[in-house]
């Protein structure tokens, strides 16, 4: 049988008399299959935190691909308080804009400058000018827009934004909007009513945040039948997706008398919120400055003023 081997006597003796060891002829393992991309899994483990905030800016916490809206009756402080979210936020150095439907960019640089004179010396006293304006050089790189209710669409704002002002394709960014019910949306016939609008606009929005993982909050208005008393979804203007396709809406109002300097108590409620409980918080509106006063800053206001 070993008639035709061709290897050497050596190695023949050795095949004969069984003195010679199997190789191992199976195939090497296959080395695990690599995937570019995690493959989600319905049982994966741990928490992914799709609410985490990468800031809070006057009292409010803000998480990228969230719209907010922030309801109250005329003249409770609706664009100072996002003015001042505009302003911590700039002064964070995240990218912030505040785009108004209803102000010029003088009017909300004379607000942000009192508001920068509440906070080096409170709500009525003589604020040093130099602290005043280095308080202002730190958040010059916000941005204050005035728009146009019959041009400026959501996405001419978000082209804006992005092509003019260098915001970021995809990252943290506050956006604030004053306000939603100005939006204009277009239709088939034209501009849609005040209306029928605001839904579209909020949907709008709220595609924009998640489209860019910004931030947004726009103020938005109250039937006047709840101005004195709306602490409900149902008082917001506008048809029924405006609460719908918010994430978070705050309600605003006087809590208590005007006191005699012309500064307003106020009281926020969170009437809906998809990141957490609800909330329900004391507020003050130092009018001679606009500036909306969280509660660690009430013990700037002196009492005897007030009284």
């Amino acid at each position: 049988m070993w008639k035709n081997y061709g290897g050497s006597r050596q190695e023949l003796w050795r095949l004969q008399n069984g003195d010679f060891k199997v190789s191992d002829t199976r195939p090497p393992p296959r080395s695990a299959i690599a995937y570019h991309d995690a493959m989600p899994r319905s049982g994966t483990l741990g928490n992914p935190q799709p609410y985490l905030p990468f800031g809070t800016f006057a009292g409010l916490p803000f998480w990228g691909g969230g719209l907010t809206l922030l309801a109250a009756a005329p003249g409770i402080g609706k664009t100072s308080w996002l003015l001042r979210m505009v302003f911590e936020a700039s002064r964070l150095h995240f990218p912030s804009a505040i785009g108004c439907y209803e102000h010029t960019p003088q009017e909300l640089r004379y607000r942000l400058f009192k508001q920068a004179e509440a906070q080096t010396s409170g709500p009525h006293s003589r604020a040093p000018q130099n602290k005043v304006e280095s308080l202002l050089a730190n958040a010059s790189e916000a941005v204050l827009l005035s728009l146009n209710s019959q041009e400026d669409t959501v996405r001419a704002l978000e082209d804006m934004l992005i092509h003019d002002y260098a915001f970021p394709i995809k990252g943290p960014a506050l956006v604030a909007l004053d306000y939603l019910n100005r939006v204009p949306v277009v239709g088939l016939s034209g501009l849609l009513n005040e209306a029928g609008r605001s839904g579209e606009a909020a949907a709008s929005l709220r595609e924009m945040a998640r489209r860019h993982d910004w931030a947004l909050i726009a103020a938005a208005a109250l039937k006047s039948e709840n101005f004195t008393d709306g602490a409900d979804l149902s008082a917001l203007l506008g048809d029924e997706r405006v609460p719908y396709e918010a994430d978070r809406a705050l309600f605003v109002r006087r809590r208590g008398e005007v006191s005699k300097c012309g500064c307003v108590p106020l009281e926020v409620f969170t009437l809906k919120d998809r990141t957490g409980p609800l909330h329900h918080w004391p507020m003050q509106f130092w009018g001679e400055r606009f500036y909306p006063a969280l509660e660690p800053e009430f013990h700037k206001h002196d009492p005897q003023i007030s009284a």
